[in-house]
């Protein structure tokens, strides 16, 4: 998608893939990202919730990136999460990451201390200064206790290498704070499917989400109308895709998205602990509405 911004349009937030054994199986991942690219995916996150971070080894965690490098081929923006609490071990990923070729991370606010708003610039200004990659804001405050407001948002696009965020605020108001001040310097991306036309409205040039890693191309379709102007169309096609939104996080992520592309033929296999695959009821609310919408991205 066309914007003044180098960071823009669907990125999909892919889940990472486990044999029987629990251990990472990187075929699935090739074959799924293979598959987004002839869809049009303008990016591809991995490492982020939806890539179970936090319960990866750090070994394992470099090995989901230099896959999924692998598999982009150089041919869409392959961003890493970054998502641990300290500056030392996001330090240490980071610089790993980019080794092995990301040109961009996607970094979590820090969490557990519930630091200032100064204490989180200065975090993020460490990070930049130590790690030579852009950087992506991942906002996500009903997970790491603290928001970020938007005149630190606005100061991080000044000070830092930041070049856009993944905003996963309620608060509507803060974020539409935040684009009124950012907007001109960083990419605003929602991380919240359930309101992307309403995002874009706002300032949003794209979105990081779950969902596009089953219907890549009406998510697209749902953004462009948002951003010609028609925002009514927008609405109108985003309320047919809410039966899947609301199947696919009825459960912890990623139980829904692993759920639905098994059904699609595609087995990433099962959750790592104290994530649960999907219930018996979710899958059977997949099986129902993913197939009409799976069907229209044909059309």
């Amino acid at each position: 998608m066309s914007t003044n911004h180098p960071y823009a349009g669907i990125l999909t937030a892919v889940p990472t893939p486990f044999d029987a054994d629990n251990r990472f199986n990187p075929t699935p991942l090739k074959q799924h990202i293979a598959n987004l690219i002839a869809a049009g995916a303008d990016g591809i996150v991995a490492l982020g919730g939806s890539g179970e971070y936090v319960a990866l080894t750090p070994d394992e965690r470099l090995r989901v990136v230099d896959t999924a490098l692998e598999a982009g081929a150089g041919k869409l923006p392959v961003v890493p999460g970054v998502l641990p609490p300290g500056l030392g071990d996001a330090i240490e990923a980071g610089r790993a990451y980019v080794k092995a070729g990301a040109k961009a991370l996607m970094v979590v606010t820090p969490y557990y201390y519930r630091p200032t708003q100064q204490g989180i610039v200065d975090y993020y200004k460490r990070f930049s200064d130590a790690v030579d990659a852009d950087i992506i804001l991942y906002e996500i405050p009903y997970r790491t206790g603290v928001s970020l407001h938007y005149e630190t948002v606005d100061k991080l696009a000044d000070l830092t290498r930041v070049v856009g965020i993944k905003a996963c605020n309620p608060d509507l108001a803060q974020q539409m704070r935040a684009a009124e001040l950012a907007k001109s310097k960083i990419a605003i991306l929602t991380g919240e499917e359930d309101v992307l036309p309403l995002h874009v409205a706002m300032g949003a040039v794209g979105a990081i989400i779950v969902s596009s890693n089953l219907i890549p191309k009406q998510w697209a379709k749902v953004l462009r109308l948002a951003m010609n102007g028609q925002l009514a169309e927008a609405v109108v096609l985003h309320a047919t895709l809410r039966p899947l939104i609301d199947a696919m996080f009825a459960e912890p992520n990623p139980a829904g998205v692993k759920a639905a592309l098994q059904l699609r033929g595609l087995d990433f296999g099962g959750l790592l602990s104290p994530l649960e695959a999907a219930s018996a009821s979710l899958r059977g609310r997949l099986a129902d509405v993913l197939p009409a919408l799976v069907a229209r991205e044909s059309e």
